[in-house]
């Protein structure tokens, strides 16, 4: 009979969360996909499989993952399109948000793992209960055989020996308390004290002190080892955090190695979880038929159906040794009351009863230490313990499990989401630092414009004539170095050349009359190559030359009316062109 919510066990009624009615609804199949029993079996090799199918699913998710993760990445690598740059705005904004929700839902398995400590060590507690009630139980039998064999039996010998000593008259009454004692030793040996020690017999090997402790110890072990994992993987999302915060590609890209293996952790902890749930809520919707086949192994299967069920409407396994017990107890008390009436009258009170009354004594200890027996063996006490493991483990514990499977579950999908953005923002830092390091590399647009016209134009053109507006500096377009357009590429950064500052650029055809290298040349700054004056050229200044150009301007233009029209140099450039450098680019 199952209720909502709670769980007929016997007569007492166990409390059960509902996520045992949910997970224990879940498909149990096959290989073959065929329904299976759902009965809680672990060594049955069919519902190992069928666990194995569910467990199979997470771990089916995580090698789809993988797969489509794969596919991103090997797309990215081949992607080269700039991106905007407000992109990686939003980028940092949903690497801090879905690592913000990471945190959280590892918060979920640490409250999980608290609910499932504080379960299973409430379980263990209620182990404990009654594996002290049986050690108690083993105790008292001990307790009630020392008190007959040590006491009761030597009592009994020695008021034989006062007897046989003290003769009378009476050789009826004499016989009739020696053959009275001889039947008082008879229960106590073969009744009393076999029916106890079979009783213990029954119950020795329910003693369950070393697999309570193992179950402690393991489920401390497990909740540390459960702390700390979630701490290292809080620690991984931190990771991505500082690469944000830093604009660290190389952090970011830890990070994604980082959570990968967190990704598969989870992924298979998710697996581990959903198996545990299914479990779980199998046993808990039924859990006597199990424990009583792994208990048959401990004691007799009546045994452990009497204190696992405590069916009132069952008898006791230990009704009928205790009825012999208590029978034969009650016989030796009777023969001794009558022994005792009949020595009275016989004997003197000083000689015999001093052994008499010891010997009530200890009849009266052994009737109580059976006493004490019967009431351990009863059923309620030791149920109620088992009871309330049962209500820790289906009701507390069994929600533990399922937040830390939904922590791991949720987890895994966000540091799927984590490791997908990740990559993709740790790409895109490459591609936009190389887009800084050319754009740096690049002259600027005002120098780009000057080159392509001064390119692009006669030499005898306005055009040509590349200035920086704004300077009133001078310079000669005829210095050494600064006068042929080879010099000017050569500054641009023509590969496999460099040449000094100050050197001379060799003429690359002999000049002619009226031709600067090859060009004639029309301007009207400069005057015929026969040997007229002409007048100065026009001299434009170029940023950063100072005085010391000025001055050498005019001693290079003294210089020139003596060696002819071309000063005594090959004649490359027109006059007023500005000789670009490597510096005017960055």
């Amino acid at each position: 009979m199952v209720m909502e919510g709670y769980s007929v066990v016997s007569e007492a009624v166990v409390q059960r969360v509902f996520w045992v009615d949910w997970f224990h609804h879940t498909p149990h199949i096959n290989l073959t996909l065929h329904p299976v029993n759902d009965t809680f079996s672990p060594l049955s090799p069919i519902y190992q499989e069928s666990l194995g199918i569910i467990g199979s699913v997470p771990a089916g998710v995580l090698i789809l993952t993988l797969l489509v993760l794969l596919l991103y990445l090997l797309t990215r690598c081949c992607d080269n399109k700039p991106r905007k740059p407000g992109s990686i705005t939003c980028l940092k904004v949903m690497l801090v948000l879905f690592a913000v929700f990471t945190l959280g839902a590892l918060g979920v398995s640490v409250w999980g793992n608290e609910e499932v400590h504080e379960g299973v060590t409430r379980s263990v507690l209620s182990l404990n209960n009654i594996n002290s009630m049986v050690h108690s139980l083993s105790n008292q039998t001990k307790l009630f055989d020392e008190t007959i064999r040590r006491n009761l039996q030597p009592q009994l010998n020695l008021f034989k020996e006062t007897i046989q000593r003290e003769s009378i008259k009476n050789a009826t009454v004499e016989m009739f308390i020696i053959e009275s004692l001889h039947y008082m030793q008879g229960n106590i040996s073969e009744v009393l004290l076999i029916n106890v020690e079979d009783i213990n017999a029954m119950m020795s090997g329910a003693e369950m002190g070393g697999m309570v402790r193992l179950l402690g110890v393991g489920e401390l072990a497990r909740w540390v080892a459960t702390l700390g994992i979630t701490g290292i993987l809080m620690m991984i999302v931190l990771v991505v955090m500082i690469g944000v915060a830093r604009h660290s590609r190389c952090t970011l890209i830890t990070f994604s190695v980082l959570g990968l293996l967190a990704m598969i952790l989870c992924w298979g902890l998710t697996s581990v979880y959903l198996v545990a749930s299914v479990a779980l809520s199998d046993w808990c919707m039924d859990p006597n038929p199990f424990l009583e086949d792994q208990l048959s192994k401990l004691v007799s299967r009546d045994v452990a159906a009497y204190y696992l069920r405590c069916d009132p409407t069952r008898p006791s396994p230990f009704t009928r040794y205790l009825t012999h017990a208590q029978q034969a107890a009650n016989l030796v008390l009777a023969s001794l009351n009558k022994v005792t009436r009949i020595a009275d009258i016989y004997y003197e009170r000083k000689e015999i009863h001093p052994r008499l009354d010891h010997l009530g004594a200890f009849v009266n200890q052994s009737q109580r230490s059976l006493g004490g027996v019967a009431a351990l063996l009863e059923c309620q006490s030791l149920h109620h313990h088992y009871r309330t493991a049962l209500t820790a483990t289906c009701q507390q514990a069994m929600s533990g499990v399922v937040y830390l499977l939904l922590s791991a579950a949720g987890s895994g999908l966000l540091f799927t989401i984590l490791v997908w953005i990740t990559s993709h923002t740790w790409i895109y830092l490459n591609h936009k630092r190389g887009s800084s390091r050319s754009s740096s590399s690049q002259p600027s647009g005002k120098n780009i414009q000057a080159v392509r016209v001064w390119l692009n134009t006669p030499p005898s053109h306005p055009a040509a004539i590349v200035a920086e507006p704004g300077t009133s500096e001078e310079r000669d377009p005829f210095l050494p170095g600064r006068g042929s357009r080879g010099g000017t590429l050569t500054s641009l950064g023509a590969p496999g050349y460099s040449r000094p500052r100050h050197s001379h650029t060799p003429p690359q055809t002999p000049p002619f009359p009226g031709t600067l290298n090859g060009r004639v040349y029309h301007s009207d700054g400069m005057g015929s190559m026969g040997g007229g004056s002409g007048s100065a050229p026009t001299t434009v200044s170029t940023m950063g030359r100072g005085d010391n150009h000025h001055n050498h301007h005019h001693h290079t233009h003294s210089h020139s009316h003596s060696l002819g029209p071309n000063h005594g140099q090959y004649a490359t450039l027109s006059k007023q062109c500005k000789t670009l450098e490597s510096s005017d680019f960055y």
